[in-house]
């Protein structure tokens, strides 16, 4: 199987090289739209976040978090507390910030291989930057298709971590002693803050960097499927599947565009013309399985550590089911508006609205940290009481 399997990759690898010879205009235009969709939009609203949370974890005030939410969070998900610093930073600012913040977790012992995994099972999403944002805003001029996807997909994350609380249940848990706390840990920790920006700043590169090779990669990978008709032999082939499950024909070339990379999809589907409703349920179920990309930037940043791939892959698999549930059972709720596209895609990324945006996310990850540190501690009281 080894060799095998070994034989298929070399080839495919080969394939790519000649095509790269073949088709270099193809070629560089598709590496050339991966860079600008990297550098105007990745980059600068991940770079942030993972300045943010590396500063946090070595500060301390992960610590602190996990003493605080270690009543929720153990409960519910099956996670030491600290895990609520991962679920909340992965549903404020979108893919891969949630594996990365969980990479460091388990980096900083904070959490166990077992519990690193369950935590991926949930807490690496899509943001609202970008579903509110590019999706709804930038492609399909309707807010309130933007709400549903981003409700479905987190309630799609928060049901797949209820369900893999259950996963190796019996494996030793992480403990909080009284060395956790906010100010021993900052204690503990010679450098100054200079030193601690410098290194937060460096590894958020190294990082970026790795995530702009695979969106680049993805991004000719993609091109080349296309020219050789791949992507319409694949959509003959699985036409008789996803016309049962209700994906209309004309929907299928997109569709399977957004299993591989989750921006060029929604904004294939936002073009078609079919009801909004069903493009609502098509996006929310790609966005929640990530596509192939980001699927290749989680393995890049757990490659170093031994969280294994295999359940995120089953995670996500779930969580694209689940939100197409949900966001289906949501515009039967809530009808959606039919509205014409007047803004073009990703106009929202200038300046001042990117702005905008990111101000949203923070506040959403306030918010979000308030509202389970409350929780925790209610659930304390009541438990003591």
């Amino acid at each position: 199987m080894k060799k095998t399997s070994y034989t298929i990759l070399v080839s495919i690898i080969f394939l790519m090289v000649i095509s790269l010879v073949i088709f270099p205009r193809e070629a560089l235009d598709a590496a050339k739209n991966g860079i600008n969709l990297w550098l105007f939009t990745i980059a600068p609203s991940l770079f942030p976040f993972f300045i943010g949370s590396e500063l946090l974890i070595q500060l301390g005030v992960v610590h602190l978090l996990g003493r605080l939410l270690e009543p929720l969070m153990r409960p519910l998900f099956n996670v030491p507390g600290s895990g609520s610093f991962a679920m909340a930073i992965g549903y404020t600012s979108g893919y891969p910030v949630g594996a990365q913040v969980i990479t460091r977790l388990w980096e900083e012992r904070l959490c166990s291989t077992e519990e690193a995994e369950r935590l991926m099972s949930f807490c690496n999403n899509s943001g609202p930057l970008f579903m509110l944002g590019a999706v709804a805003i930038g492609m399909m001029n309707n807010l309130q298709a933007g709400y549903i996807i981003m409700a479905s997909n987190y309630l799609a994350a928060i049901t797949t971590g209820l369900l893999f609380r259950f996963y190796k249940k019996n494996n030793a848990k992480t403990m909080y002693s009284a060395k956790n706390s906010l100010y021993l840990t900052s204690f503990q920790n010679k450098k100054n803050f200079s030193l601690l920006l410098s290194e937060a700043v460096t590894k958020s590169v190294n990082t970026l960097l790795l995530i702009g090779g695979y969106v680049v990669f993805f991004s000719v990978a993609i091109e080349f499927l296309k020219i050789y008709s791949i992507l319409d032999f694949l959509s003959l082939l699985l036409k008789p599947l996803l016309g049962y499950i209700g994906i209309p024909d004309e929907a299928i070339p997109s569709f399977l565009s957004g299993l591989l990379e989750i921006t060029v999809g929604s904004n294939l589907i936002s073009q078609l013309s079919i009801p909004v409703s069903q493009k609502v349920v098509l996006i929310s179920s790609i966005i929640a399985w990530g596509g192939i990309s980001i699927h290749g930037q989680v393995l890049g940043v757990i490659s170093k550590t031994k969280i294994s791939y295999f359940p995120y892959f089953i995670a996500k698999s779930l969580q694209f089911v689940f939100a197409g549930i949900y966001s289906y059972g949501m515009v039967k709720l809530m009808p959606l508006k039919e509205q014409a596209l007047s803004v073009p895609a990703f106009n929202i990324y200038s300046p001042k609205n990117f702005t905008g945006l990111i101000e949203l996310a923070t506040l959403l990850f306030i918010a979000l940290m308030v509202f389970l540190i409350t929780l925790s501690l209610l659930l304390s009281l009541n438990t003591k009481s």
